[in-house]
């Protein structure tokens, strides 16, 4: 299929050919007849992407901070890598379409294929022929709704929210600023309301269209517009006023304050400053109210991503239910699309419709559509492939597959499988056409798809490289043995016990390698410190302290069900490293965590962990997200038989033996992804088993479960309990 797609780092605008998304759980799939082009916003995401990395840095100081942050934390080489893999990726324009369903994910009722649908949602509702969208951004098409008028019901939806946020009333008198295509969308809404409507565009075209369409009063910003709010109110001033504009002057703001009445309201829904001039603002005693996009539910990943929808007495109007709203007025005739659509472009010619958004063609516009009609006799999906599954074919290589390639999979362990000799990745599948296609490109890959059953099926492929989010692991991996596969797959093994003793059993069965990528016993100076201790005649006592940092509200990590938490996800990395050190497993566990006030990360956020070994060593880790960002993330300590080692981050190690002492410093931060890799397909090219076996890493995942437990139950526990505890449990 065809996507338009945009360079983040080139601005360069194309449309190519991508795998078709898959479907999963929660997600239909959509075949597209149009979708719209928003002028505001997608101009805006175009003017970004064309601006040089130094604009892009000017525009955005919160990334750049993380970037200097990740540089302090691993290097300027793994921070480069890092935010070139992000560069690079194609970004994917567009977020209101219509179309028909082809086929419709576990757990969404009452949507079937063949149904008429508008969707919604950056990232969803692409400008492509097929897009996968998440059950709560799309409405049933009612008819009499043509798929033309469908495909603007987002932009309908955004127009619909400023009304409600801004509690606007039947009777009121209410100005528009901008009347462009969502200040359009806002005159009739308002009308449909019972409201008067005064607006105000910089073009007599936009003017004549707002007077056409059925604005009471409609002006150029050179006109007088403050006597005509008075004149439309009696001179008391508009109740209302919503800014449609998009602009980089503050003048939407300042004029804004003017029109409004005392104590009246301004509600800015496009794209615009918000310097707001207190002489204006203040005696009027104004309320400025901010609408957030088509609704409740916008940038909340339970919502959008997850299909959890809120509860209708509570939260009358959300994203979905604003969109059904919209769809309904177009139904009853009271919200007119037709007539704001000026342009109609097939996919192919995308360049020529962003040419009029951008302002390379001079001709104007209001609607752009995007058509995905085909030719007759062209079919969009491919035949299904008919490969079976069996053991991978014989070959001089070691044959890999890689399904996921987000940023971490795409900027640190792809570029290092690249280089390892006798290693050929063949096929790659990602969630994301775009992304598959792009990282297919990128590493010379010849096959690319959005189903990670096409890697699993392809008899030429003999490893297989996991790498997509956490909750998927456990099944991926399962799959990929039974497929005949040996996996690398990145930790976690698995979120549940259950989910764990499904994949010993086919591990057992099969006999097939499977390794976990606990990178750091690899790293060179991890190495140093094993060695110096060896041989190892005396229980070591170590102790680690990681400086994890905060993770945003809302981050997929710290979801139970999809990422495990940070405790699982994250600090099962550290107990593997000092079951290296150690060279013994963990017999004991003891945890507690911190119990904060509210508004701080939970327990599992900072804990503190002790580890009982096999040979009698101990391991003390303490996880923290409240630690200073100035602080180095990981430090090490490890003690015994008069010797000590002291690991800072991967970059120095200072050694101790009585008096003495020896260090060592890294050029660059190597947390061991390299090592990991090559010895992982050394030992498929050889036939032999890792180092780091799989009853390794089946052994960490269970001691995670043991430290969760702990945690939990401590929790549970009322707070003087819990501070009279000792926390013991014994494995």
């Amino acid at each position: 299929m065809k996507q338009v797609l945009q360079s983040l780092r080139t601005g360069e605008l194309a449309v190519l050919e991508v795998p078709e998304p898959a479907c999963p759980p929660g997600f239909v799939l959509v075949r597209n007849a149009f979708s719209f082009v928003s002028p505001g916003t997608e101009r805006a995401s175009r003017e970004v992407a064309k601006s040089s990395l130094l604009q892009k840095a000017r525009e955005r100081p919160d990334q750049v901070r993380k970037v200097l942050e990740k540089v302090r934390a691993e290097g300027v080489v793994s921070t480069f890598q890092k935010v070139m893999a992000r560069l690079e990726e194609p970004t994917p324009l567009g977020y209101s379409c219509a179309g028909r369903i082809l086929e419709v994910g576990e757990g969404v009722p009452g949507l079937f294929p063949g149904m008429r649908v508008a969707c919604a949602g950056a990232g969803y509702a692409n400008h492509a022929h097929v897009v996968a969208v998440p059950k709560n951004l799309v409405a049933v098409i009612p008819d009499g709704v043509t798929h033309e008028q469908a495909a603007g019901t987002t932009l309908a939806a955004i127009a619909l929210q400023g009304l409600r946020v801004g509690e606007i009333q039947l009777g009121e008198n209410v100005g528009v600023i901008g009347l462009g295509l969502l200040g359009l969308l806002t005159v009739q809404l308002l009308k449909a309301n019972g409201c008067r409507v005064l607006g105000v565009d910089l073009s007599p075209r936009m003017v004549s269209k707002a007077l056409e369409l059925c604005a009471d009063t409609a002006l150029l910003r050179s006109q007088d517009v403050e006597g005509a709010a008075l004149a439309m109110t009696g001179g008391h001033g508009l109740d209302a006023v919503i800014i449609t504009a998009a602009t980089d002057s503050n003048d939407p703001v300042e004029l804004a304050g003017v029109l409004a009445r005392r104590r009246g309201r301004v509600i800015p829904v496009g794209t615009v400053p918000m310097d707001v001039p207190r002489r204006i603002y203040y005696p009027k005693e104004l309320r400025l109210i901010l609408s957030t996009s088509y609704g409740p539910g916008r940038y909340d990943p339970e919502y959008e991503e997850r299909g959890r929808d809120y509860p209708y007495a509570y939260v009358r109007f959300t994203e979905q239910r604003n969109m059904a709203s919209a769809l309904a007025l177009m139904a009853e005739g009271k919200l007119k699309i037709d007539p704001l659509i000026t342009h109609r472009f097939s996919i192919d010619s995308a360049d020529e419709a962003y040419a009029l958004v951008e302002g390379r063609r001079e001709e104007p516009s209001i609607g752009i559509l995007l058509d995905y009609s085909l030719p007759e006799g062209v079919e969009l999906r491919p035949p299904v492939s008919t490969s079976k599954i069996g053991i991978p074919k014989p070959s001089g290589g070691v044959s890999v597959g890689i399904v996921g390639a987000g940023q971490f999979v795409s900027g640190v362990l792809l570029p290092r499988i690249a280089n390892l000799p006798g290693v050929k990745m063949t096929r790659v599948a990602t969630a994301r056409g775009a992304s598959a296609a792009a990282v297919a490109k990128r590493f010379g890959i010849p096959n690319s798809s959005c189903r990670a059953e096409d890697v699993f099926s392809d008899p030429d492929i003999r490893s297989v490289v996991i790498g997509t989010r956490h909750h998927q692991h456990s099944q991926q991996v399962v799959a990929a043995v039974r497929a005949g596969k040996d996996v690398f797959v990145e930790k976690p093994l698995a979120l549940t016990q259950e989910d764990l003793a499904r994949v010993q059993q086919v591990v057992e069965e099969t006999g097939r390698t499977v390794m976990v990528g606990f990178n750091r016993r690899f790293a060179p100076l991890a190495r140093e410190v094993r060695e110096w201790f060896s041989p190892c005649q005396w229980p070591l006592h170590l102790i680690g302290r990681i400086n994890a940092g905060r993770l945003p509200q809302g981050n997929w990590l710290l979801d139970p069900e999809e990422g495990g938490g940070r405790i699982l996800g994250e600090a099962c990395h550290f107990v593997d490293l000092f079951q290296f050190w150690t060279g013994s497993s963990v017999v004991d566990v003891q945890a507690s965590s911190l119990r904060p006030p509210d508004g701080v990360p939970s327990g599992e956020e900072n804990v503190s962990i002790l580890l009982r070994f096999a040979d009698g060593s101990l391991g003390t880790l303490v996880y923290l997200s409240e630690g200073a960002s100035g602080v180095s993330k990981e430090l090490y300590e490890v003690h015994g038989g008069g010797k000590s080692a002291i690991l800072d981050d991967f970059r120095s190690l200072t050694l101790y033996s009585g008096t003495r002492r020896k260090a060592l410093r890294s050029r660059n931060q190597d947390k061991g992804h390299a090592r990991e890799l090559e010895h992982f397909f050394e030992s498929l090219a050889k036939g032999v088993r890792p180092e780091l076996s799989f009853e390794s890493c089946a052994h960490t995942t269970e001691v995670m479960f043991r430290i969760l437990e702990r945690l939990r139950k401590e929790s549970r526990a009322p707070r003087h309990e819990a501070a009279q505890s000792s926390g013991g449990a014994h494995g």
